[in-house]
């Protein structure tokens, strides 16, 4: 059986930790709305909740593969929920441009990267000058137009927290590609919908 594809369309910054509990949920004090926790439901439970009330608040725990996590199932269902990177929205958005100059230089870093969600990606040079850009839903990534130089990347999802990987070195007219993995999960609260489910 094929993997649940789920997206957050519209995630909310509203702090779990803030929310009274409600049985197994809690509830939003913004929206007066229960919000279901999934690491609490088997893929079976969370489906279920899902298609009984489509568009559900929930607090999901994503790895870096977009994988969420869920209490195990009692058969040991293969099947996983994932996260549609291209649907989920509210998550993602287009590339900043890295310079805005007529003779731009010629050096990028780029790579790949295992990004479940939004994924921003800042180069900052010795000067601390800034380049930026944002992880592609195939996990791909490139800042071009680098003055050759040492360079510190800064891995920014959606949502957890942020690593660096350091001297990147890039000369000129040089792609570097540095070894990066991504090193966190993230916790996203907001409304959940089953992807597949929509023509």
């Amino acid at each position: 059986m094929r993997d649940l594809r789920v997206s957050f369309p519209k995630p909310c910054d509203e702090k779990w930790e803030a929310m009274a509990p409600a049985g197994c949920a809690r509830i939003c004090a913004r929206c007066d709305t229960p919000v279901h926790d999934l690491s609490l439901l088997s893929l079976g439970e969370a489906e279920a909740l899902l298609r009984r009330n489509p568009g559900a608040c929930v607090r999901a725990r994503i790895d870096g593969d977009g994988i969420v996590a869920l209490k195990p199932s009692r058969r040991g269902d293969a099947r996983r929920m994932m996260i549609a990177v291209a649907a989920t929205a509210g998550l993602l958005a287009g590339s900043a441009p890295a310079l805005a100059r007529p003779e731009r230089p010629d050096g990028a870093i780029a790579g790949n990267i295992n990004a479940g969600l939004s994924m921003r990606v800042t180069a900052t040079a010795r000067d601390a000058q800034r380049f930026r850009t944002r992880v592609r839903g195939n996990g791909r990534f490139r800042i071009s137009h680098l003055p050759a130089g040492t360079y510190t990347l800064t891995f920014s999802p959606g949502c957890g927290s942020s690593w660096t990987v350091e001297n990147v070195v890039v000369g000129t007219g040089e792609t570097v590609l540095p070894n990066v993995q991504n090193e966190g999960e993230c916790i996203v609260v907001g409304m959940l919908r089953i992807e597949e489910d929509r023509g």
